[in-house]
C-alpha cells in the first residue's frame, strides 16, 4: 500500500512539526494545531533522490533485517554514502556505517514498514514469485511474476500490507 501525503489523519510516521516540533501524529488536517503551521509532508524528507531513512531522529542502519524489509515491501534501496565517502572514493560497499537510503517516491511507505515491523514483528509478504503475471499500473505492460519491477517503465511492483 502505497503512501498518501493528502490522507487524514496523518499516520504516525515519528514526524515533528518543522516550526514549533508538535507531534504529527494523528493530526486531522495538514496545519499545526500548536503555531498554525501548514503541513507538508515533502519538507520531512531528506534532499536527494535516494534520501537516507530517519526514523525517530535517527539514520536507519543498513541490515540483513533492513534489507529484507525494503526488498519484500519492493521498495528500491541501496546504502547511503556519507560526503567523506565520497570525497575519498569508498564505495557503499566498503561503507563501515551503511545507513538505509530508499527511492524518494516510497521514503514514507519504507518508514510505515519499519514501523509496521517494529510494533508487530511482522514482515511484509513474500513477493508472488509463483503466481501469474502481473499488470504494471503505470503504463500496463504485463510483466513476469519474478519481475519486481517493470521491464517497460521500471515502476516498482508494489505489495500491500
Amino acid at each position: 500500500m502505497e503512501f498518501d501525503p493528502a490522507a487524514l489523519p496523518i499516520p504516525d510516521l515519528g514526524l515533528n512539526c518543522i516550526g514549533c516540533g508538535y507531534s504529527l501524529k494523528g493530526l486531522p488536517s495538514h496545519r499545526c494545531p500548536e503555531c498554525g503551521r501548514e503541513i507538508d509532508l515533502e519538507q520531512h524528507i531528506p534532499r536527494g533522490d535516494f534520501p537516507a531513512v530517519i526514523l525517530d531522529g535517527r539514520e536507519v542502519p543498513l541490515s540483513a533485517r533492513t534489507n529484507e524489509i525494503m526488498r519484500r515491501a519492493g521498495i528500491l534501496f541501496m546504502a547511503a554514502q556519507n560526503p567523506a565517502e565520497s570525497i575519498f572514493g569508498m564505495s557503499r560497499t566498503q561503507s563501515i556505517n551503511g545507513k538505509l537510503a530508499v527511492e524518494r517516491n516510497r521514503y514514507f511507505d519504507a518508514i510505515r514498514w519499519l514501523k509496521h515491523f517494529a510494533a508487530t514483528g511482522e514482515m511484509p509478504p513474500e513477493p508472488d514469485t509463483s503466481g501469474s503475471d502481473w499488470k504494471c499500473t503505470a503504463c500496463g505492460e504485463e510483466n513476469p511474476p519474478t519481475f519486481e519491477v517493470c521491464w517497460n517503465c521500471d515502476t516498482v511492483h508494489n505489495v500491500d500490507f
